[in-house]
């Protein structure tokens, strides 16, 4: 670990406006709701007088999904992924650059752990940093990695102000690894509920027919971004379960990594799709949303889903359970395939009151996850808590 620099002497501020810098270790295929959320944070924050400066992991950097960004928001890049004689030399150097342009207060919030702890090391060095980490994903498990993590925030917590989590289990677990209590802020994600609604009948038609579905298919939607964590195995014994319904179809769509495409397309109830950037045709071409993930902080695509009135099969982890809660359309399953394969039929052969039933509550679900109000509470504490 680099040793923390020297402290920045001085007021914390001149006078000069509070200045943002988002640190995002994010490099995915498509921008998805997360890229909205930093869109919607740094127009909040511009709104307020509070200029915004974007950094991304160096693999972000030709994605197409920077240009939905505001063209007058600054990015910058920076290779996480530098040889090990570099280590985090390339993150510190870049926000701490960044820093010392600013004159007033700084909030560096980081997002997905990659720049965690050189923003704290930054945050050590100047008194007008103030160091937000965002925790996104649930930690890993074993011995050596929970002592990791125990020495990661006791020894670096002093530098950081608030540590945001996305669910109150989330928050739970980075506890139990000496995270400081009294800067743990439960913060869920939120979704574009103007972008994710229900599909009227002329959209789902219009989508089936684009991505080649029948009107009459039962369509049941998986993401599988990442094929071990989001269970891709699970889904294909799911599958396998399902192989005399000869109406069902079970529609995953994979990330950049397309090893298992031949075993998807081998499957008579399975059809295999690239990534999209335009998810909404997805949901408003399914029937069911089905979530055979191994972990989750708060997952997106589940609120999204939600938000669109499918209905929810999802494996049995805490935020599942807590966004399903109550829901006539949403029930956890098994890791066992015979009984969540049950499930999944009986959601998809929903009868229409049951599912317009669902489709209100679980849009008042979602309703709770907007992300003009995410944007303006998130500002709002960094009013609260970052001196002026």
């Amino acid at each position: 670990m680099l040793p923390v620099p020297a402290v920045e002497s001085g007021a914390v501020s001149n006078g000069s406006p509070m200045q943002v810098v988002h640190c995002a270790a994010y490099g995915g295929p498509y921008g998805g709701s997360f890229i909205a959320m930093l869109a919607a944070a740094a127009s909040e924050a511009g709104a307020r007088g509070y200029p915004t400066t974007l950094v991304f992991s160096d693999i972000a950097r030709d994605r197409p999904w920077l240009a939905d960004l505001d063209q007058d928001l600054p990015v910058r890049f920076v290779d996480l992924g530098a040889s090990r004689r570099e280590g985090l030399r390339p993150a510190v150097r870049e926000i701490a650059r960044i820093v010392g342009e600013c004159t007033g207060p700084v909030v560096v919030h980081t997002h997905f752990s990659g720049f965690d702890i050189a923003a704290a090391l930054v945050g050590g060095r100047f008194r007008r940093a103030s160091v937000f980490w965002h925790a996104h994903t649930r930690l890993s498990e074993g011995r050596k990695i929970r002592i990791r993590n125990t020495l990661r925030y006791r020894l670096l917590a002093p530098f950081v102000t608030r540590i945001l989590c996305v669910s109150p289990d989330l928050r739970e677990m980075l506890r139990s690894r000496g995270a400081p209590a009294d800067k743990l802020v439960d913060f869920p994600n939120a979704i574009d509920l103007n972008r994710f609604v229900p599909a009227t009948p002329e959209r789902r038609r219009s989508a089936r027919r684009a991505l080649g579905l029948s009107e009459e298919a039962r369509v049941v939607l998986h993401f599988g971004w990442d094929w071990e964590v989001k269970g891709g195995e699970l889904l294909l014994a799911i599958a396998e379960r399902m192989v005399g319904l000869e109406d069902v179809v079970l529609v995953t769509v994979l990330g950049e990594d397309l090893r298992n495409r031949a075993r998807l397309d081998g499957h008579p109830n399975v059809r295999a799709l690239a990534p999209s950037d335009d998810v909404t045709q997805l949901y408003a071409a399914s029937d069911v949303f089905l979530s055979c993930s191994k972990d989750e902080g708060m997952p997106l695509a589940m609120l999204e889903a939600l938000a669109c009135g499918l209905p929810v099969a999802a494996t049995d982890l805490p935020v599942h359970r807590q966004l399903l809660d109550g829901l006539p359309g949403g029930e956890v399953i098994p890791r066992d395939p015979g009984p969540a394969a049950a499930v999944v039929e009986r959601l998809a052969a929903l009868s229409p009151e049951a599912r317009s039933s669902h489709e209100r509550l679980a849009r008042q679900r979602a309703e709770r996850h907007g992300l003009a109000e995410w944007a303006k509470d998130l500002v709002d504490l960094y009013e609260a808590v970052v001196p002026s």
